[in-house]
């Protein structure tokens, strides 16, 4: 019977180290649940790819399951030009970030719009709207990034498609939003528009930290040795009732 039990608890102490492996460790796109004017894209605009111009956002996953070093800024969601007195997600927080742009293929037509409505598997707790936030942070959120993308100033004759702004509320130009929706917060629709820059936004969501390997392992372990340790305490009891 002590055999089956101790077989018993390793079994629930190998079934938590299973739960942990199969933790979420990300809060990518979910592109099957995701409409509108957007495509994926497969090689990033930080490794000098390209960025290719088309009639649509074109999105990626950024890193996933990171914790950030150090606190970050964040824009002010529809008051992009808004570089002052900003919100940051404080250090040793554990986020997902992701990637979206539009770049207007027809310039010479004039200014052109797009909408997309995108869903993640983790709520959404900051934009970066500017690259005035977005460069500095590549080293967290893309470390392979070539070097002239981890810097506000690249230096002289650096060309960077990615070079380009988002217009906010209350500006000259229609403003490029989005909007927070969803039972968890993690739709977002957006609607830019574009002449010819690059309009891109980071968006970055929440990872839930896994719980530990210890209290895992220990809950799972304690589970399966409750049974086995109540008989022997029953056993032990019973012995010293015979004696007296």
């Amino acid at each position: 019977m002590k055999m089956k039990i101790l077989s018993k608890s390793l079994q629930l102490a190998a079934l938590s180290v299973a739960v942990l492996t199969a933790y979420p460790s990300n809060a990518a796109i979910i592109w099957e649940s995701t409409t509108g004017q957007i495509e994926k894209l497969d090689s990033p605009v930080w490794l000098d790819t390209g960025a290719p111009r088309k009639m649509s956002f074109l999105a990626f996953d950024e890193e996933q399951n990171v914790v950030l070093p150090r606190d970050i800024q964040i824009s002010i969601p529809n008051y992009w030009d808004n570089l002052s007195d900003l919100d940051v997600i404080s250090q040793d927080t554990r986020v997902s970030s992701h990637f979206l742009y539009f770049r207007n293929p027809v310039p010479r037509e004039g200014r052109k719009e797009v909408r997309a409505t995108i869903t993640f598997a983790q709520p959404i707790i900051g934009f970066m709207g500017d690259q005035a936030l977005i460069y500095p942070t590549n080293d967290i959120f893309f470390p392979n990034a070539l070097d002239k993308y981890k810097t506000i100033d690249p230096g002289p004759g650096i060309y960077r498609p990615t070079d380009g702004t988002l217009e906010g509320l209350g500006g000259n130009l229609p403003a490029d939003t989005v909007n927070i929706t969803g039972n968890r917060g993690n739709v977002l629709q957006v609607h830019f528009t574009s002449h010819s820059a690059m309009d891109s936004l980071r968006v970055i969501t929440q990872t839930p930290a896994a719980p530990e390997p210890l209290t895992i392992l220990g809950t799972g372990t304690a589970l399966g040795l409750a049974p086995l340790l109540k008989r022997e305490h029953s056993k032990k009891r019973h012995k010293d009732n015979k004696k007296d």
